[in-house]
């Protein structure tokens, strides 16, 4: 029998796959509860960003690293405003490419540029390092994307082996111009109007408790996900150790890393709960 979320409500933060969010979440017996915190900022006019543009048409780069399809497809976009796209594209597919996990790694075919290491499932910088174990990069220069915040164990692991790194940020999380879902989603949440928070990447996060502490909710907000029975969801480990991080628990994480795969989980842990939900 395929467990089902049994009408319950699934606040999610999510806000580029927001349909495809709510639609898993349907398809699976929810009723979904969009409150978007992130927007993405491309960065394209930054000189770091263009800087990498340039180094990658010339190669006076070796190895470049990607962590996250849409910081891949922030790098496309500054090739095109800059308009040298054909020439990046040309020129990236001859270096050394790492992605991290599939989502760089599905904007770089849409591109037709090769992949030379993806790391195993959960997609983590460890398993990253762990991929490439075989490189040598003495004395390689290396770009590494930056993601939300320095990397420092992927840099540093990466300096341990002799190469010469860099990393640039090349888009930014902002706030979304309309926070009231996400202020009505916390209040909500104190109201038992929420069954599930789910969590898809790691700076949603960070958005959520940026959001609640501009309202004046945030000892609010992490009340009621301390003292609720609201069940937390997260995607993955990375984003996980966010969570913990920020104080949070996390009560749901599926095996496999992916958006589908957490909402199944969660509807086995409601379906083993034996609880009903609001929504229902």
């Amino acid at each position: 029998m395929v467990a089902s979320l049994g009408g319950r409500v699934v606040a999610f933060v999510e806000a580029r796959m927001q349909s495809e969010m709510a639609g898993l979440i349907e398809r699976h017996g929810g009723i979904p509860y969009p409150a978007p915190v992130l927007q993405e900022v491309y960065l394209r006019d930054d000189p770091e960003v263009q800087r990498l543009v340039t180094d990658v048409c010339n190669r006076d780069l070796d190895v470049v690293v990607l962590l996250t399809g849409v910081g891949t497809n922030a790098l496309v976009v500054a090739a095109e405003s800059m308009g040298v796209k054909d020439r990046f594209l040309s020129s990236l597919d001859e270096l050394t490419v790492f992605a991290r996990s599939p989502k760089p790694g599905r904007v770089l075919r849409q591109n037709k540029i090769h992949i030379d290491v993806m790391p195993p499932e959960p997609y983590t910088s460890a398993d990253l390092m762990d991929s490439i174990s075989g490189y040598d990069l003495h004395g390689k220069r290396l770009a590494v994307q930056a993601y939300g915040a320095p990397n420092g164990f992927l840099t540093r692991s990466l300096e341990e082996r002799g190469a010469t790194v860099r990393e640039v940020t090349l888009y930014n999380w902002g706030l979304p111009e309309d926070t009231s879902p996400v202020v009505r989603m916390i209040d909500d949440l104190g109201n038992g109007g929420v069954d599930a928070l789910a969590f898809t990447s790691q700076p949603q996060v960070r958005n959520l408790l940026a959001i609640a502490a501009q309202a004046d909710k945030e000892a609010q907000l992490r009340d009621n996900l301390e003292r609720l029975p609201v069940v937390i969801a997260s995607v993955g480990p990375v984003c996980s150790g966010r969570l913990r991080d920020m104080g949070l628990r996390v009560d749901v994480e599926p095996e496999h890393v992916h958006m589908g795969n957490m909402i199944v989980a969660l509807a086995e842990h409601f379906s083993g709960s034996g609880d009903s939900g609001t929504g229902g």
